[in-house]
């Protein structure tokens, strides 16, 4: 009992325990595939309200600056830019921005929807932060602000140690806690596998306990969410075919089928809504 109530002040010990939660949701591995955010983003972020997103973006930024972080001539580091909203809002600010992402398809985006005056003030890098090699790049300790937010990019116990690698002052991260609510995602699980997925758990507590037992002290909060998605049929067909077949061509046609068909069943004039529940936490935390 002694040695148990000890190793949980040990980084391994949490690094053990984010290893077995991923172990058993292998599901999820799908949203680390460049085919998958490739597929989604055409259309990714469109159909939610801009001065929702706007007011987001915001409360994230206010939530930055209350905690420290000033964005005059920093180095920030976004890890899972997307298309760019975040990466615009700190150059807007003052900020230098590296923007990295696995999807060419999202940089790109990034390319046509930033306003041209901010462009110079940030540096796409499509690359998957996973293997991303800190050294070679001059990102080790580079970067006043390292910023994951809701990314998959950070999955596990080494991704997210590199957030710390790749920073001088501040870090943040925003991920989810506990159980995700996802029943579009379930059913199509069992459509193509013929049973229902693992738990998605996710992996903000053991983030939290590993920057911990590291030696950090980050500051947490954390957030009821609920997200409602309405998408035309075809367009789900082709996100959750990349999403399963993990850029696999030759299974990607068959599971494209059975995904057409389990949704042919639910849908209403073509749409297919699906509502994710669950609940976030976010961190801010000094490194230097």
């Amino acid at each position: 009992m002694e040695q148990s109530a000890h190793t949980i002040y040990q980084p391994e010990f949490w690094e053990e325990q984010w290893d077995a939660l991923n172990s058993a949701a292998t599901v999820f591995s799908g949203y680390g595939s460049a085919a998958t955010w490739n597929a989604m983003a055409a259309d990714y972020g469109k159909r939610r309200d801009p001065g929702e997103i706007d007011e987001r973006i915001d409360a994230t930024l206010d939530r930055l600056e209350r905690g420290g972080v000033a964005f005059e001539n920093a180095t920030v580091l976004d890890v899972g830019c997307g298309p760019g909203r975040f990466a615009a809002a700190f150059a807007r600010r003052g900020a230098r921005v590296f923007a990295v992402d696995i999807s060419e398809m999202m940089v790109e985006r990034l390319r046509i929807e930033t306003e041209p005056q901010l462009l110079p003030r940030i540096s796409p890098v499509v690359a998957d932060w996973k293997s991303l090699d800190l050294e070679r790049h001059g990102f080790v300790e580079a970067f006043d602000l390292v910023f994951a937010n809701m990314t998959p990019a950070v999955v596990s116990p080494e991704a997210f140690m590199k957030l710390m690698a790749a920073g001088r002052r501040w870090c943040w991260f925003r991920g989810w806690v506990g159980r995700r609510e996802n029943p579009l995602l379930e059913r199509l699980h069992r459509a193509v596998f013929g049973e229902r997925p693992d738990d998605f758990r996710g992996n903000f507590i053991c983030a939290w306990n590993l920057a911990s037992a590291a030696g950090y002290f980050p500051d947490c909060s954390f957030e009821t969410v609920r997200w409602t998605h309405k998408k035309p049929l075809d367009e789900c067909v082709g996100f959750y075919a990349a999403f399963f077949s993990r850029g696999n061509d030759a299974v990607k046609g068959e599971i494209a089928r059975k995904i057409e068909a389990s949704l042919s069943e639910i849908a209403l004039g073509g749409f297919i809504e699906n509502t994710v529940t669950g609940h976030t936490g976010s961190m801010l935390w000094t490194v230097g």
